[in-house]
């Protein structure tokens, strides 16, 4: 007679850290629920794909994940979720790999419906462990080694707060908003309550994530005016957690970047002097098609303001080339900001028709090999950029939050609060803590530093 186990559940998540943040939270419950959570690929009796649809790459990708679910072994129950189940949810409900769909507006109930279904399912042939101990599921950095991101990496030193949800904007070539729905934020309390029980795990930086984490607090989507930026006071309410010492933000947009937040952000010494933005182009007749809400000249007067309150910022930010009608003059407006912003890193993309989107009425116009040389530019432009930034820096002492060795080199290395990543020699078991080291050398990919003693 087989001896009782528990249903074991694999995830994999494709896209963006909200997606990276639900998955986790979908597996923490599934521990709850009695399940053992296996890595992807393992034998698994359900199989969870959160999948993503910010391009038509992102779809394929999303798709061949879910073929690789089935074919992990054990007869799994492939469950599909995320937005490429929003924007064709017929064809991925019509996969043969696929036998449940879950929408995104039901991700807070995913544990649940994966529990459901896959007792619905007849797979849970063999007798089921009673009153599964919470003591025997792993939590933090041990739940989150066992969830594979098919894009990105989950963290593994900071955990991730979804802090809210949704888009009002619209931009032209963005699909997110149809599949994510209007902005919605959490409560402050509710945030603050997931933060303390962070830091009591041991977490010692938060990453604020969302769809439009700028308009937090702001159901109408538009900044707040003659009042505090509510972005600003979750930030405040953060730092003040016991054991909370870094909290960094993700993806912000420039238009929902107030003053209000700059300035907090440079007085509490918690909060990472760190902004990405969502830039996509610097050309004002692009920007506009792109129906982005601000203009080259506001963006720069952004930066400008960016750097005045924190001289030693580090900003990164998005790029889209060959949008629809974009010229090589107008593309070189957008490479001659990127200069002036002095960013430390550009993810530049190359534009990709999106079904459904207003830009996929326009003729795409700019040749696939044109747009390949104007993101290999831009990514030259990026190293460039990336070396002074981290020439600034030699000689100095810094502090880092230390992440996992490099599997070639043996090496430790973690990230500045302005995003200079640091490579040192150094013992795993500093991993997760916040050390201090000397600038040596510097390199387009970050520096070289040794150990500071106390």
């Amino acid at each position: 007679m087989e001896t009782g186990r528990r249903p074991r559940a694999s995830l994999y998540t494709l896209g963006c850290k909200v997606n990276q943040y639900e998955t986790r939270e979908a597996a923490a419950e599934l521990l709850r629920l009695g399940y053992q959570v296996v890595p992807f690929g393992q034998p698994a009796d359900v199989c969870v794909v959160n999948t993503c649809s910010v391009t038509h790459d992102a779809d394929a990708k999303s798709r061949a994940a879910l073929r690789r679910a089935r074919r992990t072994g054990d007869d799994p129950l492939v469950v599909a979720t995320g937005c490429y189940v929003e924007t064709a949810p017929e064809q991925v409900a019509g996969m043969d790999e696929v036998g449940v769909v879950v929408r995104n507006r039901d991700k807070p109930r995913l544990a649940e419906i994966v529990d459901e279904a896959l007792r619905r399912s007849g797979r849970l042939l063999f007798p089921l462990e009673e009153g599964a101990s919470e003591a025997e599921a792993p939590a933090g950095g041990e739940l989150i080694r066992l969830i594979h991101a098919g894009e990105g990496t989950l963290a593994r030193t900071r955990a991730v707060i979804k802090i809210q949800d949704g888009c009002n904007h619209f931009c032209s070539f963005c699909i997110i908003p149809f599949t994510r729905g209007r902005l919605r934020s959490r409560a402050a309390d509710e945030v603050l309550a997931e933060a303390r029980e962070l830091a009591r795990m041991g977490y010692r930086e938060l990453v604020l994530t969302g769809i439009c984490i700028g308009d937090y607090g702001d159901e109408r989507g538009f900044a707040a005016r003659g009042e505090r930026d509510p972005l600003a006071l979750l930030l405040e309410d953060l730092a003040a957690i016991p054991g909370i010492e870094r909290i960094r933000m993700s993806s912000i947009d420039p238009a929902d970047t107030s003053q209000d937040l700059l300035d907090t952000m440079a007085r509490l010494p918690e909060v990472c002097r760190h902004l990405h933005l969502s830039l996509q182009a610097g050309d004002e007749d692009v920007l506009q098609r792109m129906r982005r809400r601000y203009t080259a000249a506001e963006f720069r007067d952004l930066v400008r303001r960016i750097y005045a309150a924190m001289p030693d910022a580090g900003l990164t930010c998005d790029v889209i080339v060959g949008f629809p009608g974009e010229t090589e003059a107008q593309f070189q407006e957008t490479v001659r900001l990127c200069e002036e912003a002095r960013f430390c890193k550009i993810h530049a993309f190359p534009y990709s028709e999106r079904s459904g989107t207003l830009a996929a009425r326009l003729d795409d116009d700019v040749p696939p090999a044109e747009k390949t040389r104007r993101v290999q530019e831009l990514l030259r432009l990026s190293d460039y950029l990336g070396l002074q930034f981290a020439e600034q820096h030699l000689g100095e002492t810094v502090t880092i939050l230390v992440e996992q060795p490099d599997r070639r080199t043996g090496q430790v290395s973690g990230l500045t609060g302005n995003y200079l990543r640091v490579t040192f020699d150094g013992p795993d078991t500093l991993r997760g803590q916040l050390v201090r080291l000397q600038i040596q050398s510097a390199g387009s990919d970050g520096a070289f530093g040794t150990l500071v003693s106390d």
